[in-house]
């Protein structure tokens, strides 16, 4: 496994960096049983990633307004500030060195603080693509997230199919056989 320190120096995450550093704490024994990956598949890579949760304006079929999840951008760093790969809606995680995968929700779970931070997601790697890092992934771990909430507040009949952005930042682990 590549440990992966995420600068002090990134606004975002500069009050965060002691809890969400990759080789500062393990939280495996902390770690929901659903979100813990096949016993076969060691982590092969961990990084920060820093980004927006894409929120679109709804009406549902008992007529209410809601901002539902639509998608996610973010970049991926590695120990010094490089970013070491993207993610985009699907969700899907590309590197420049080529490789992608997409992830297929296998199990979440709410973060410790619920009220403030996305959940927390395993995903099933599928559709690998490419020469590289990502291209052996078989399952994607978020977790450590900060932010990215969806509004409760604003979606209304004028705003349906409007988008708003939440940021977030979450750790992410890659595993493979």
């Amino acid at each position: 496994m590549r440990c992966v320190q995420f600068p002090k120096s990134f606004p975002l995450l500069g009050l965060v960096f002691l809890a969400l550093s990759s080789c500062a704490t393990n939280q495996v024994d902390k770690m929901p049983a659903s979100l813990i990956p096949p016993p076969d598949q060691k982590m092969i890579l961990q990084a920060m990633g820093e980004g927006v949760q894409i929120y679109t304006c709804e009406k549902s079929s008992d007529n209410a307004y809601a901002w539902v999840a639509s998608g996610q951008v973010a970049d991926l760093y590695d120990g010094t500030g490089n970013a070491l790969a993207s993610l985009a809606k699907g969700p899907r995680w590309s590197t420049p060195e080529g490789s992608a995968i997409t992830g297929v929700v296998v199990a979440s779970a709410l973060a410790p603080k619920e009220d403030e931070d996305i959940p927390w997601v395993l995903w099933k790697g599928s559709d690998a693509t490419g020469k590289g890092t990502l291209a052996r992934v078989t399952s994607i771990r978020q977790i450590r997230t900060r932010g990215g909430l969806s509004p409760t507040k604003g979606c209304t009949a004028e705003k349906v199919g409007k988008t708003t952005k939440a940021s977030y930042a979450a750790t992410y682990q890659f595993f493979a056989p």
